[in-house]
């Protein structure tokens, strides 16, 4: 694949295509550009949990390859006050979450949105030197 370095769609695989671009999406009730999570369960592998995310988010309509099964880096952050009311996290203390570090494969991009098991209503492919612009 060709890439145009003077794209300026956000949404297209061309923008950046000279950097290491990330899948940032935009959370539907806080309106907060973030990283695509999802929960996973005691019982519940690394890889099931990174394979069942993109299944939703995209109906397998495009791949992306993990580099490896185990996370790039992880953060802990103490709940929010809904977060601490939800009955499902009695006990806990906080969220732990886990980056990893993956390779668009092959196929066209499309997100599933309309699913009501996704919490996004758009998304982008940002390089890291524009990161800080949307996260915070």
């Amino acid at each position: 694949m060709k890439v145009d370095p003077l794209c300026e769609d956000r949404r297209s695989l061309h923008y950046a295509g000279e950097d290491r671009t990330y899948l940032i999406l935009k959370n539907k009730y806080t309106g907060r550009w973030e990283f695509p999570t999802t929960k996973i369960f005691l019982g519940t592998t690394f890889l099931r949990g990174k394979q069942d995310m993109f299944t939703k988010l995209s109906k397998d309509s495009w791949k992306v390859k993990f580099s490896s099964n185990l996370p790039t880096v992880h953060t802990l952050r103490d709940f929010t006050i809904a977060e601490q009311e939800d009955l499902m996290n009695r006990g806990m203390k906080g969220v732990r979450t886990y980056f990893f570090t993956a390779h668009h494969y092959r196929g066209l991009p499309e997100f599933d949105f309309e699913n009501p098991e996704i919490d996004h209503h758009d998304y982008m492919w940002i390089p890291k030197r524009q990161l800080n612009e949307y996260l915070t």
